[in-house]
């Protein structure tokens, strides 16, 4: 199965992350992956979309948020461009995972969910962040790239 890229622009409002999990709701279920694999994707790109609106836009819900999603027999991509603050992944605090208190747990969600993410800074001088998740029959195959 190969669909066209779907190519989404929203404004960076918290509202508009519903409109992005029913996109990638109606995405995923054409995989053929469990609800709960499909539900831990969705769950990365609000994760992302939400660290741009956040840190990226400093919370300006007046920004651009892009995204183009490709889906072929065995690989699932979807890069997210904005013009926010240029992002680091460096610079990220990391936390144990056992400490309870909200936050901070996006890129962690993120890394653990797809099996390969890049963050790039483009020419132009936007921030792009590339998830690619590799599909199989059976499901998701983690971490084999």
């Amino acid at each position: 199965m190969k669909l066209k890229p779907i190519h989404l622009s929203i404004t960076s409002h918290p509202e508009n992350l519903k409109g992005i999990r029913k996109v990638m709701k109606d995405i995923v279920s054409k995989t053929g992956l469990s609800k709960e694999d499909s539900g831990c994707i969705i769950l990365a790109v609000d994760e992302a979309c939400s660290n741009i609106i956040k840190h990226g836009y400093k919370n300006d819900y007046n920004q651009k948020i892009d995204m183009i999603v490709t889906l072929e027999t065995n690989l699932l991509t979807i890069s997210i461009i904005d013009n926010g603050i240029s992002f680091d992944k460096n610079s990220i605090e990391t936390r144990d995972i056992d400490e309870i208190k909200p936050g901070g747990l996006g890129i962690y969600i993120i890394t653990q969910v797809m099996d390969r993410v890049e963050y790039t800074r483009t020419p132009e001088g936007f921030n792009k962040i590339k998830m690619v998740k590799k599909l199989t029959k059976k499901g998701i195959h983690h971490n084999e790239f």
